[in-house]
């Protein structure tokens, strides 16, 4: 790794780490003081949360208003029983999330280890994470990116770890995260199928039929909390919002590019309208989702670009909204909306309105995400032995990718970022070097 020579100190390995410390230390101070940063998901997130506590179950419909179907099943179940463990804190649930992002980068430091001792690979990693500022915004925002990335960080290591050691525990492990990954965030149950016929093909292959029922665990779940849905809401469903982000996210920005935000916003509105006058829920639910495929496969061509736009921005947005939104700077204007209608006013006053020092930090971040996928594009095509690690950290970062489609911006993409810089910091790795499968 002779390229990355300025990389080589030890000591700056122990500075990067500390810095890290610090800035996790003094964001959660900063968000402890004047209150974590919060989205409307956060509302709905804690309502859940109370309304468990309530005795009403983990659920987002509101006291005093009519009663949704929607509400019951749009949030899973994970991430509102972290805030009702933590008794409901706003505080101690972004002071668990702050322990839980720097686990996760130790996780990845420990994982490094066994592959290499270079000093280059562990700087770089640290370095790649210091120039991720979503991490350290999302350890102290009401959402629940942090524990998701650290659950399909440990699901992909354990895969990892079970064909590098043949241990079966580790197959076991990865079952029972993803299952816990699918109950915080439910665009992972795609996966789970996936995961149950790769580990099948595999299992069969190698006559290893023991573990054939533990490669179904996490389908199992998918399709038992669909069940568990169609008996509440007579939907077998993972999610109410899969329907909901159809129409009023992928459509949305589609109708943007073809009629403009204005007219776009009128049209869903309309629709939403619509939908609210179909008293039957599952019949509510398939008229959002025929009425949102009408308009992606009326405009083919513009749903396909606006796809592969968010698959492009999924790997190099610096997280403008994320920096903006989190220190309090206006982000009414949309520029996401904007780059979708392909407004050249609205963009420029979004542009035109930010401080210099948001600018700089923005440009710094975008080249750092730049030098990550060129990393990682090495690491791919490298000549050491590290197939599996290849296919695997690639499988989880297309897979991340391809689910957050035309919403690929840096908040979407955090799930993935420690199997990115793994990569990227592997890059320099000599054809020689295997794992130390003795490490675990």
């Amino acid at each position: 790794m002779e390229e990355f020579g300025l990389l080589k100190n030890n000591r700056l390995t122990y500075l990067l780490l500390g810095i890290i410390l610090l800035i996790h230390l003094g964001a959660f101070l900063y968000r402890a003081n004047i209150g974590p940063a919060e989205t409307p998901d956060s509302g709905e997130y804690f309502l859940s949360a109370q309304n468990a506590y309530d005795g009403k179950g983990f659920q987002s419909n509101i006291d005093g208003e009519p009663f949704r179907e929607e509400a019951l099943t749009r949030r899973p179940v994970g991430y509102p029983f972290l805030i009702y463990v933590m008794q409901r804190s706003k505080v101690g649930t972004i002071a668990v999330q702050t322990g839980i992002s720097i686990a996760t980068i130790l996780l990845c430091l420990a994982f490094l280890k066994r592959y290499t001792n270079s000093t280059e690979a562990r700087n770089i990693f640290l370095l790649g994470m210091l120039l991720t500022p979503s991490q350290f915004i999302y350890s102290t925002s009401l959402m629940s990116e942090i524990p998701f990335q650290f659950l399909l960080t440990c699901a992909f290591l354990s895969i990892i770890l079970f064909i590098n050691t043949n241990k079966p525990k580790w197959f076991i492990v990865a079952s029972v995260i993803l299952c816990a990954g699918f109950f915080t965030k439910p665009v992972l149950y795609p996966f789970t199928f996936l995961y149950f016929f790769v580990s099948a093909f595999y299992f069969i292959r190698n006559k290893k039929f023991i573990l054939l029922p533990f490669a179904a665990i996490p389908v199992i779940a998918v399709l038992t909390f669909s069940a568990f849905n169609l008996s509440r809401t007579g939907a077998f469903e993972v999610s109410s919002i899969q329907a909901t982000n159809l129409l009023d996210v992928n459509a949305k920005l589609v109708l943007y590019q073809v009629e403009g935000i204005e007219r776009g916003d009128s049209i869903i509105d309309s629709l939403e309208t619509e939908a609210d006058k179909i008293t039957v829920y599952p019949e509510r639910q398939k008229f959002r989702q025929e009425e949102a495929k009408k308009i992606l496969f009326k405009h083919p061509i513009i749903t396909g670009y606006q796809f592969a736009k968010g698959c492009a921005l999924f790997f190099v947005d610096p997280g403008r909204f994320d920096l903006a939104t989190y220190f309090g700077y206006d982000t009414k204007n949309g520029f996401m909306n904007a780059m979708a209608a392909q407004d050249k006013k609205s963009i420029f006053s979004v542009f035109s309105t930010m401080p210099l020092g948001l600018w700089m930090l923005l440009a710094f971040v975008l080249m750092a995400n730049l030098a990550k996928i060129i990393l990682f594009i090495k690491f791919l095509i490298s000549k050491n032995k590290l197939l599996f690690e290849k296919f695997a950290f690639t499988l989880g970062i297309l897979y991340i990718m391809f689910v957050s489609g035309s919403l690929g911006v840096s908040r979407y993409a955090l799930p993935v970022v420690p199997l990115l810089l793994l990569g990227a910091s592997l890059a320099g790795l000599k054809k020689a070097n295997t794992p130390k499968v003795s490490a675990c």
